[in-house]
């Protein structure tokens, strides 16, 4: 798990929650503001709304409500944000900033749409997820999960719960059925990014924001992600500074270190993780004073 803490100036800029918007599934932000007789406003920002709402800018026009209270979830196949700003939690203060505080962390994930069998027989498998733990396993449409790692599983929600009970890079036995048949899969769990940011009243102005208006833009991808063995890297950035890439594993160990000089604007490199175990990967760019970080979840046979 990592926790980090971002200000931001309440002048600045639109939400930013690192999700590529070919990949998002849903974006919802839910809004509650209270006034002095209890009278509740609510209302929904969905969609592309949701995604170029400026949030920290609403939170200073309407700093004198009673009370706001703002909750948002952006979903993709692979990953999940949750962002939450609740002005009762403040403690009275007042200040000109707002604080980001972050939590990222990766939860167990197999990879696979279903709905519960009527006879609570198993999970009927509708869809599964592409790069996945499932997809890698041979899993497909029309099967029928009856166990997962030796638990019997008659609905839906007995699947997610075994699943989150798993280790992510273990090696599970899924029992199936298929047209009268049984038989087994041998899976390699996944993961899923899940990032919770609480925003929060700051009262001193943060160092951050010193560089903030000068930040170049830049992207950072690794595809694909859970992989095998080759990782394609991609990073692009307004700067022409050099850029040095690291990987390092969850234990913080340097495996890989280079520096890349005469920068002009992009950097494409294959990533070559045959060599290591199952687990997952901690990839870095350093650019400058900038430093962007990227994740990737090595699954062998």
């Amino acid at each position: 798990m990592r926790k980090v803490i971002i200000c931001a100036l309440v002048v600045f800029g639109f939400i930013n929650l690192s999700i590529g918007q070919k990949n998002v599934k849903s974006e919802r932000i839910h809004i509650q503001k209270y006034d002095e007789k209890g009278h509740v406003e609510r209302f929904n920002v969905v969609g592309q709304k949701a995604l170029s709402f400026d949030l920290i800018e609403y939170i200073k026009e309407n700093k004198d409500a009673e009370r706001l209270v703002i909750k948002g979830t952006f979903k993709t196949n692979l990953s999940s944000s949750i962002i939450h700003f609740d002005s009762k939690e403040q403690n009275g203060l007042e200040g000109d900033y707002i604080c980001k505080e972050v939590e990222s962390k990766q939860t167990p994930f197999l990879g696979v749409f279903g709905t519960s069998r009527k006879d609570k027989s198993g999970v009927d498998v509708k869809r599964i997820i592409p790069t996945t733990a499932a997809e890698k396993a041979g899993m497909k449409g029309g099967e029928i999960i009856t166990k997962f790692d030796g638990k019997e599983i008659t609905n839906f929600r007995e699947l997610q719960k075994a699943v989150l009970a798993s280790q992510i890079g273990s090696r599970v036995n899924i029992e199936l059925q298929d047209d009268d048949r049984d038989y087994t899969k041998s899976v390699i769990v996944g993961s899923r990014g899940v990032e919770t940011t609480t925003y929060k009243v700051c009262t001193e102005e943060p160092m951050e924001e010193l560089v903030a208006t000068n930040r170049s833009t830049a992207s950072f991808t690794a595809y694909p992600n859970p992989t095998t063995a080759l990782s394609q890297i991609n990073f692009t950035s307004s700067s022409k500074e050099d850029v040095r890439f690291t990987v390092t594993d969850i234990a913080g160990r340097t495996i890989h270190n280079k520096l890349y000089t005469a920068f002009e604007g992009s950097l494409e490199l294959d990533y070559n993780f045959e060599t290591n175990t199952n687990s997952i990967y901690i990839l870095t760019i350093q650019q400058g004073q900038e430093v962007y970080y990227n994740k990737v979840q090595v699954i062998k046979e």
